[in-house]
């Protein structure tokens, strides 16, 4: 539905769980635009809705992670999947549908990298939920981000 391509999980883990992939229509063909955006998944019980944002305790090496990538390296966002508490209410299923109990926040960061040794406080806006549309439109705003940098 979004219209692009995503790969998970490299051989290795070095804190990119993976990527997506734009597709562009050239020569009446659906090619790979060449325009990247990776991304960190996790997903916890471990969070709470507050004052319009979603507060979740990052691991602070994956915050570090995050933050400290250059403007010329590709966006790495955070894909939190918050989870019911009750692991039998994190997904149901029906004859006519599988269904995952709420929902994918995305959060990108810049600033300085923290000192803390254990995790990293972190406010995510509940309008970041993550859609098909709002993936495409990342994935869009990565590209004018990287076009930017050669114009």
């Amino acid at each position: 539905m979004a219209g692009l391509n995503f790969a998970v999980k490299r051989v290795y883990d070095y804190g990119v769980d993976g990527h997506f992939v734009g597709v562009a229509i050239r020569n009446q063909r659906r090619i790979d635009s060449g325009f990247v955006l990776d991304f960190q998944a996790k997903a916890s019980i471990n969070w709470e809705q507050k004052n319009g944002c979603i507060v979740y305790d990052l691991e602070a090496k994956t915050y570090n992670d995050i933050v400290s990538r250059t403007s010329a390296e590709t966006t790495l966002i955070l894909i939190l999947l918050c989870l019911p508490k009750e692991q039998e209410n994190w997904h149901s299923v029906e004859s006519t549908a599988t269904s995952l109990q709420h929902c994918c926040y995305w959060h990108s960061f810049s600033g300085d990298v923290t000192d803390n040794t254990e995790s990293k406080r972190i406010f995510i806006p509940v309008e970041n939920r993550l859609t098909p549309s709002v993936l495409g439109g990342l994935l869009e705003r990565e590209k004018i981000r990287r076009q930017g940098q050669t114009a």
